[in-house]
């Protein structure tokens, strides 16, 4: 009884002074799931029912709560998700501009400078480079709108290299890689290198321009549904649970790939921090069972059991739910680092 006493000192005194223990909390017995308004106060109201028809088509819950449950883990997934998302748009969006900086001035997207294979007098310009054009008129008038806004300023403002960038839409960066601006003196392949500095995939560098503007499209999709609070999971063919877990792993398997080949430290910096990790487990049918209140409590008796524990919870890159025995009725979980 007394090593027990000890155990239960050793798991819960910490997560009572500070922000950084690994011992989490479940919610009291008072306070559990079962105990919230789903109908009609959650689910009819404040959600709608329309909005979780299809989480009900695909993942087939057993009551509201365990509905509730798949939604808030859809919430977890785009959180953990987000770190690559942005670190593809920030890291894409950088290298091209400093690679094209350096060649064609600060200002390389106006005028003539950005030439493109197509071009003939009096013919308009493809799509793509009538996009480019479009879009850095649209970050600088909403660079300069900012500029007064948050300045009180009126009359001619100057344009501002970094600011007018960070206004840009991540479509910008699809469109530049074009195959329109590959050629003779145009900036692909000319600063391809310069921009995946990582391995290429082929040796032709229209191969890889090709390769590299496919993922940039398919995850500028997949941000614009994370970011508009659309289900991550879903995709024409999704129709189990297992396919919803697979298109998340195959998402996340392609921004390792564009991370890697526009440089692999950013691969690195993700990985050390453990975000890439996170992402992974988050897309996995553990969570949905942890957010469904469906783990199984494991009983913890002895340090022996709590280090085997902890060691199959990072071995596993999993979740465990967990509680002190005898006597104890609080549950908490053991999490990875």
């Amino acid at each position: 009884m007394e090593a027990t006493t000890n155990l239960r000192e050793i798991l819960f005194r910490p997560a009572r002074c500070s922000q950084s223990s690994a011992a989490v909390d479940f919610p009291r017995v008072s306070e559990m799931p079962t105990t919230l308004q789903y109908r009609p106060i959650l689910i009819d109201t404040l959600i709608s029912n329309e909005r979780l028809n299809s989480y009900q088509t695909v993942f087939h819950p057993a009551n509201d709560m365990e509905l509730m449950g798949v939604y808030l883990w859809n919430t977890c997934v785009s959180g953990a998700l987000y770190p690559l998302i942005n670190a593809v748009e920030i890291s894409l969006r950088n290298a091209i501009d400093q690679a094209l900086t350096a060649d064609l001035g600060s200002f390389w997207w106006s005028g003539a400078r950005l030439r493109y294979q197509s071009y003939a007098p009096g013919v308009a310009p493809p799509h793509a480079v009538q996009a480019v054009h479009d879009n850095f008129v649209k970050a600088t008038r909403k660079y300069i709108g900012e500029v007064r806004c948050r300045h009180r300023l009126r009359g001619h403002i100057t344009p501002n290299h970094s600011g007018v960038i960070s206004k840009t839409e991540f479509s910008s960066w699809e469109f530049l890689l074009d195959a329109d601006f590959m050629g003779r003196g145009l900036i692909w392949p000319k600063h391809l290198s310069t921009v995946f500095r990582g391995p290429w995939p082929a040796r032709q560098a229209s191969v890889v321009l090709a390769h590299g503007r496919d993922l940039v499209a398919t995850l500028r999709d997949f941000r614009n549904r994370l970011f508009h609070h659309e289900p991550a999971w879903k995709r024409y063919g999704v129709q189990t649970e297992a396919d919803a877990l697979q298109h998340l792993q195959e998402k996340i398997d392609k921004a390792e790939s564009l991370l890697a080949l526009i440089h692999p430290e950013n691969l690195r910096l993700l990985q050390i921090n453990g975000l890439l990790r996170d992402a992974r487990r988050a897309c996995t049918a553990s969570e949905i069972r942890r957010f469904q209140h469906r783990l199984r409590t494991r009983r913890i008796s002895s340090l022996r059991k709590l280090a085997r524990l902890v060691d199959q919870s990072g071995r596993e890159n999993r979740a465990l739910a967990a509680k002190v025995h005898p006597g104890c009725r609080r549950r908490f979980l053991i999490l990875p680092e």
